[in-house]
């Protein structure tokens, strides 16, 4: 039992008690002591249940009596077996509980209260195109049901409310009427329906990318749905009539995702039609589905690529993903930010630090602090190598290292073993063997005093001028012995190579690479497999084939079985600036010994990459990610592979290996090669911002009305709020019926406005009363009127969480319905009128100790 007050405001009125035990001290009757204190009191109490009365008190208890009332979904896509095992399952229920009251509402769009379970089974007895009444079976509103439920149930009642239903609603908000119902205590149990079994097929979904780009080619994804399998089932996308896809497959029973690539020419609001042609489908109603697209405008790129010949790869990835791609080669880097203006993203792919101008760089980063524009910069051979003629590291401490989330550094210098492997033959002899001896010093000097390095010479035999050693420890005995070279004998390359790999497996260096250089040509062997394993042992191999003498088919195939890199040079003079930038690239940008398989940190931009089958890198470029900078791909080493940073208005991006067949080889033939890049380069590309832009949301659909929420933002040219504007909102049915909304600021350039619309026709939302010269966007609102025929599976999750949410069970049984609950307190009665009965006999008490004497003697 509980009290609770209507008034409790009223106690205040007990403040005026105090006052009589005042009175009792400075009152003047001539009553004895104990007689005044019995007077106050009962004064007191006497006001205090007057004012208890005023606050109006009600006593709940638990009531004894229980009331259930059972809602039964007899719509379309429910089968009539499903609503007559219901009926039975209401007359167990029954039989157990026992209640004391109980209905049973059936209900569609509309609902009908039924006398009782024989009245549920004629309704199924019902064909399932016919009506009953006005149940509305074309449709399911499972919120209007719970609300007529809730009136059902009698006052005074423990109330219980039942809810058999497949969980599909066509409108209404089921979750509105859960928390009415879970905010007044009323359980509401539930029961699973089995839907009509009709071998039927259908159009479930249409999934639609985030970014559909204009021009570009857009994955949709037709869900189809089927209670049978199909052998042959053709699937038509179609945007105004046209056929923008077309598939055909086999359908298993479920789910089925149908992949539907497309291509929107203009920007903008598109409506597409998703429709299914398959063999002995019994109803076509719900073969058509049709939903809004929204087609982004062209983003526009600047490819600047080191390698131009190799440029093709991405360019026509990002050509695919609806980007308009401008290459150009690093020296048409504009040198001014005005000049980047045209574009909305710049990459820069293996372009090394020579070839960038300082007032390039500078260029770059105020256009993407201060204008927002994006950067993505590709990793490759040549990015952050040292500079061979004047020392200090590519673009280490450079204003590009600034804007970037990375830092041109090395985490933890690697350990380099590095051997040149020299042909010292007689053709060798003269001024060629006296270049490739300063080459291959030069080489030794690249290198810091952590590495190491071995000089094997060979003509017919083989021999170790200088076995691998630190640097740094016996740097002027190596140059020594790189002087003493003297050519001899004719050429023999397989043993000096074999030699170079039986030394490496020994050595222990994170990173074992070997430049292999002759004139000449040697005999046939099995260079292929000797060359696989020193890769599957982490060693690298780069080749150099000098003059027209030498076998470059040979050494080119010996350096891409070893994956290193190919040179084929005809004067010597060369040679210098190869081993250079070989021994640096062993230093910074090197192969890992092993393939590099990305480590996924964060989706990111990329949650809609397939990255399961994203195959390894070759090779990668050193650097430290700085500390505030978001990292998205990753080595197993934790080195960065992609990462991204904000910088000002815009937004940079690194990749460390290459985007072309050099270390990223089978990443140009992996299928997710195009989507990955298109969605990074969105991800900095600079965001244009239109000038008007319609946001729309849709409210529940109830009496065949919608409440829609419209939204307008507007701005100039330069991005800038435009404020005490008159936008009106303009919505027209197909049918030319038209509602005209206008639209209040309520934010810096944001308008808002309602409009209730006509929920059962395709809508099209427009703008009116801005200016002439700025085009109105159009959105579109397309309803799915056979979404009672779409016959899904029931929504279990649904159907738990509307009984979670109001303290119900899942298939309850009776035991679940007869316990107590904590909006089981019903009966009610007022108590104010037996408070006044009492104060009126304290009244007359109080009259009645005012006339007579207590508590004194008989007077002699």
């Amino acid at each position: 039992m509980t009290v609770t007050l209507a008034a409790p405001g009223a106690l205040w009125l007990l403040l005026v008690v105090p006052i009589v035990w005042a009175a009792l001290r400075f009152g003047r009757t001539n009553f004895n002591a104990k007689q005044r204190v019995l007077q106050a009191a009962v004064r007191s109490l006497l006001l205090a249940l007057l004012v208890s009365a005023l606050a109006r008190p009600v006593v709940s208890t638990a009531s004894s009596r229980q009331a259930i009332v059972y809602v039964v979904d007899v719509s379309h896509s429910i089968a009539s077996r499903a609503i007559v095992e219901a009926a039975a399952r209401i007359d167990a229920l029954n039989a157990a509980a026992k209640p004391d009251a109980f209905r049973i509402v059936a209900f569609g769009s509309g609902t009908r209260v039924l006398d009782g379970t024989q009245a549920l089974r004629a309704v199924a007895s019902v064909d399932a195109a016919g009506e009953v009444d006005d149940i509305g079976r074309a449709g399911s509103d499972l919120e209007r049901a719970l609300s007529q439920a809730r009136a059902e149930l009698p006052p005074g009642h423990r109330a219980r409310i039942v809810l058999f239903s497949d969980g599909h609603e066509t409108s209404g908000d089921v979750h509105a009427a859960a928390l009415r119902l879970a905010a007044e205590g009323v359980p509401v149990s539930v029961e699973p329906l089995e839907v009509r079994d009709l071998g039927d097929a259908w159009v479930d979904g249409i999934d639609v990318p985030d970014l559909v780009p204009a021009g570009g080619a857009a994955a949709l994804t037709a869900i189809i749905g089927s209670q049978r399998d199909a052998a042959d089932a053709t699937i038509e996308l179609r945007d105004a009539g046209r056929v923008l896809a077309t598939a055909r497959t086999a359908l298993r029973a479920g789910s089925n995702e149908v992949p539907l690539g497309a291509t929107f020419e203009a920007a903008g609001s598109h409506v597409v039609e998703v429709s299914l042609r398959v063999a002995g489908d019994p109803l076509a109603a719900n073969n058509r589905l049709s939903r809004e697209v929204l087609v982004q405008p062209r983003v526009k790129v600047l490819y600047v690529e080191g390698a131009p010949a190799s440029a093709t790869y991405l360019q026509g990835a990002l050509d695919q993903g609806g980007f308009d791609v401008t290459v150009q080669p690093p020296s048409a880097l504009p040198t001014g930010a005005d000049a980047l203006d045209a574009w909305d993203a710049v990459i820069l792919s293996d372009v090394p630090r020579t070839a960038v101008p300082d007032a390039a760089m500078s260029a770059l980063s105020a256009w993407v602090e201060r204008e927002g524009g994006g950067v993505l910069v590709a990793g490759g051979e040549s990015v952050f190598g040292e500079n061979a003629e004047s020392g200090p590291p590519g673009y280490r401490h450079t204003e590009l290292e600034r804007m970037l989330p990375v830092t041109f550094e090395r985490k933890d210098e690697p350990d380099v073993a590095l051997v040149i492997v020299l042909d010292k033959s007689w053709s060798m002899n003269g001024r060629v063997m006296e270049l490739c001896k300063a080459a291959a010093q030069a080489a030794v000097d690249a290198l810091t005093d952590r590495q190491t390095v071995g000089i094997l010479t060979f003509d017919d035999r083989y021999a170790w001028d200088v076995t691998p050693r630190n640097v740094g420890q016996h740097r002027d005995e190596i140059r020594k012995a790189i002087t003493a070279i003297q050519p001899g004998g004719d050429t023999l390359i397989y043993p000096a190579v074999e030699q170079a790999y039986l030394m490496l497996v020994k050595t222990k260096a994170s990173a074992k690479h070997v430049v292999l250089l002759s004139d000449g040509r040697s005999y046939p062997d099995d260079y292929e497999g000797l060359v696989k394993k020193m890769v599957d042992a982490g060693i690298t191999v780069s080749s150099i084939a000098v003059g027209p003498a030498a076998d470059a088919a040979l050494l080119s195939n010996i350096a891409k079985w070893g994956n290193g890199r190919p040179y084929v040079v005809q004067d010597a003079s060369e040679v210098t600036q190869i081993f250079v930038k070989e021994a640096r690239t062993a230093m910074s940008a090197f192969e890992e010994g092993e393939a590099i398989v990305p480590v996924v940190k964060a989706r990111s931009v990329l949650s809609r990459v397939d990255l399961s089958d994203v195959p390894a890198l070759r090779g990668r470029t050193a650097m430290v990610l700085k500390d505030t900078a978001t990292e998205v791909l990753a080595t197993r080493r934790d080195d960065p592979i992609l990462a991204f940073w904000p910088f000002g208005l815009g937004r940079t991006a690194v990749f460390a290996s290459d985007v072309k067949d050099r270390w990223a080889a089978a990443w140009v033939r992996w299928r997710g090669y195009g989507p990955f890049f298109s969605a990074v380069v969105r991800a900095v590309a600079r965001q244009h911002l239109e000038p008007l832009s319609i946001e729309l949301r849709e409210g529940a659909v109830r009496n065949n009305a919608r409440a829609l929420g419209v939204a307008v933002e507007a701005r100039d040219a330069a991005g800038r709020y435009r404020d005490l504007l008159q936008p009106v909102v303009h919505v027209q049915a197909d049918d030319g019926a038209q509602v005209n909304v206008s639209a209040r600021q309520v934010a810096p350039g944001r308008y808002e406005g309602t409009v209730i619309a006509i929920a059962d026709r395709p809508l099209t939302i427009s703008l009116a009363g801005m200016d002439p010269s700025t085009a109105s966007p159009v959105r579109h609102i397309v309803p799915d009127l056979d979404a009672e025929y779409r016959l899904r599976p029931p929504d279990e999750a649904l159907l738990r969480a509307v009984a979670s949410a109001t303290g119900g069970t899942f298939r309850p049984r009776a035991v679940d319905l007869t316990g107590q609950g904590r909006g089981d307190q019903r009966a009610r009665r007022a108590l104010w009128p037996v408070l006044v009965v009492t104060a009126l006999g304290l009244w007359m008490a109080d009259v009645w100790l005012r006339r007579i004497r207590l508590f004194e003697g008989r007077t002699a």
